[in-house]
């Protein structure tokens, strides 16, 4: 019995770092030659998801119509800067 522990405790030292060192290669898988002919080749940075992509001004309409709440906040902040004498985008 004791022997038959041994043996398995060997194995398991001798096997336990070849599994680590090649499990994140077989993660990663082949990256790059299983792609479509009419592909692009990647670039080097990747373009992110459409939910994590930062969005540019292009993707903000420009004409929203300002609710009562943001007209009102406006016009405290005009009363503010005539009382401060804050001058905003000199």
């Amino acid at each position: 019995m004791l022997a038959r522990n041994y043996v398995a405790l060997q194995f398991a030292v001798l096997a336990l770092p070849g599994l680590l060192i090649a499990a994140p290669t077989a993660a990663q898988g082949d990256r790059g030659t299983n792609r479509p002919a009419n592909s692009q080749p990647a670039s080097k940075v990747p373009e992110a998801p459409i939910g994590h992509r930062q969005p540019t001004s292009a993707d903000v309409p420009k004409n929203i119509p300002k609710d009562a709440a943001e007209l009102a906040r406006e016009k405290r902040d005009r009363e503010l800067d005539a009382k401060l004498q804050i001058c905003r985008g000199c």
